[in-house]
């Protein structure tokens, strides 16, 4: 008789376990080429937090960036470098927030600080070619914004015209003084709205056996006062062998309150030095929720 294992010409059936191997390795040098592929690809090959992109004038480029801030804040590190305004400046505009969320809100962000460096108005500049400082020594004058300046001339008057760290004009005054109300406005919204801002808590106060003062206990809650504090809705609920709960609102002021635990655990509980509880009436209290109104 043939073996089950033997073909028809004695032959063995089952497949050589090495080329079972070779096609798995195989198999996943596919799998991980594939993988490799579909991955964006960032030049990391001069520094461990170098990155490099395509030209930010494509949408290639500003895909490559969109991809990159998808779980940063900034271009490398955790606060704005020199890496993030070698990148601001590449860009000709901010990228569209649809296509490009991710880089648009890094892009804003940027700008805005920016923005904040330097407050002052500007009456708008036009540039061509190298910049003033690129410009050639032996060249007579330097023009920009519509005015030259003649680098050679021994006029005691050119000091004056510019003095870059002179005092600050009459338009430059107005505008840090509208800036800092501006911001002292926004702090005074902010504290005020701090102020009103309120918590709706919602708590069970279990007693300790069935023949506990339930009435008493709730006066005695109800008896707690505090500036910001002011108890709400009751009702008596079962919860285990015939035994009933307390479940009790409160609202409470959160800048007045900044810890409704202290009131659980001083006023409620009456906890003593060993976190024992020493109520005659309740045995532990559970917050049910926790809201901001």
């Amino acid at each position: 008789k043939k073996k089950p294992s033997e073909t028809a010409n004695g032959t063995n059936a089952r497949r050589p376990l090495r080329s079972l191997r070779v096609a798995k390795v195989k198999r996943t040098d596919r799998r991980t080429q594939a993988s490799t592929q579909a991955r964006p690809h960032f030049d990391t090959h001069a520094s461990a937090s170098m990155v490099s992109f395509a030209d930010l004038s494509t949408a290639k480029g500003l895909k490559e960036l969109d991809t990159f801030l998808l779980t940063r804040s900034y271009i490398s590190g955790y606060q704005a470098s020199r890496d993030d305004l070698a990148v601001f400046g590449a860009m000709a505009s901010g990228p569209a927030a649809k296509e490009y969320p991710h880089a648009a809100r890094w892009y804003n962000h940027i700008k805005a600080l920016l923005g904040e460096s330097f407050p002052g108005e500007g009456a708008g500049v036009g540039l061509a070619g190298a910049s003033a400082s690129a410009a050639p020594a032996d060249s007579g004058a330097v023009t920009g914004a519509g005015m030259d300046v003649d680098v050679n001339s021994d006029s005691s008057d050119s000091d004056d015209d510019l003095d870059l760290f002179g005092e600050m004009t009459e338009e430059e005054k107005k505008a840090q003084e509208e800036k800092k109300a501006i911001i002292a406005k926004a702090k005074a919204r902010a504290a005020e709205k701090e102020k009103k801002c309120k918590s709706l808590i919602v708590m069970d106060v279990k007693p300790w056996d069935d023949e506990t003062d339930m009435a008493k206990m709730e006066a005695d809650i109800r008896a707690i006062t505090r500036d910001g504090l002011l108890w709400g809705s009751s009702k008596l609920v079962t919860f285990a062998f015939g035994m009933k709960k307390l479940q009790i609102t409160a609202v409470i002021e959160d800048t007045k309150i900044p810890s409704f635990d202290e009131i659980i655990e001083n006023d409620i509980l009456l906890l003593d030095e060993d976190e024992e509880v020493q109520s005659d009436h309740v045995q532990s209290v559970d917050i049910l929720s926790f809201n901001k109104l």
